[in-house]
């Protein structure tokens, strides 16, 4: 009888694995093309629906013994639910509706040049700052990606007038105002002074990059493009 509990407990732990490993397996999120069937592979006992809905909604869920065809009628987001049996729930899986999109591939070498409305912060490094080593930028908040527009309530538009800007300044403290995922913010650092009697910030920026590159594919409706390319780096 013992060893009969243990065959028993051995072979529940073995189907428990089973199905945790199965739902597991199922992605958290999902990208679906307008009118594309997706199969979601599930064991026994594991069904599929729309969440919190009585209807077929945007996405239409259909099962059979070891799969579940999920097919999207409209764009849009969706919430599924997994559940045990239709009553026990497992897991809740976004399902992203896309417009269905056609592209043509081509091939073609491209030369490309790119301008920004600013300077664009692309590094940070130290200053040897009067025989020791400072970082200007450190706890100002700025970080690789933002985009300094303004110094001094002065716009800047090029690496030039940055350089003009912050070497003016002598060492006083400046005010910056730079843009981050379309907010803009402000920030003051106060330049280091070099040994060649320069004032540097500890940022490395740009204002274009150019670089040649191949397009990969373009889509007629919209004339948008996506291109291999190379660029041709300088700070």
């Amino acid at each position: 009888m013992k060893k009969i509990k243990i065959y028993l407990l051995l072979i529940i732990c073995i189907i428990a694995l089973i199905y945790a490993s199965n739902i597991t397996a199922i992605p958290d999120s999902l990208i679906l093309f307008q009118g594309e069937t997706l199969q979601l592979n599930t064991i026994l006992g594991i069904q599929i629906k729309e969440k919190n809905s009585q209807n077929d909604g945007i996405v239409e869920a259909s099962s059979s013994l070891n799969e579940k065809n999920v097919i999207s009628e409209e764009t849009g987001e969706v919430e599924l639910e997994l559940s045990l049996l239709g009553s026990i729930p497992l897991k809740e899986v976004s399902v992203n509706v896309i417009p269905k999109t056609t592209v043509i591939p081509v091939g073609t070498n491209i030369g490309l040049k790119l301008y920004t409305n600013g300077v664009l912060v692309v590094g940070m490094s130290e200053i040897d700052s009067l025989n020791k080593k400072v970082k200007p930028y450190e706890n100002s908040g700025i970080e690789e990606g933002d985009m300094i527009i303004e110094i001094d309530e002065k716009q800047v538009s090029s690496t030039a007038e940055l350089i003009q800007t912050v070497n003016h300044s002598e060492g006083r403290e400046i005010a910056i105002k730079y843009v981050r995922d379309g907010e803009i913010m402000e920030t003051q650092i106060e330049p280091a002074q070099t040994g060649s009697n320069e004032y540097k910030l500890g940022l490395w920026v740009r204002d274009a990059a150019a670089g040649v590159g191949t397009v990969s594919f373009y889509e007629p409706s919209t004339g948008m493009f996506a291109a291999l390319r190379t660029w041709n780096h300088g700070y």
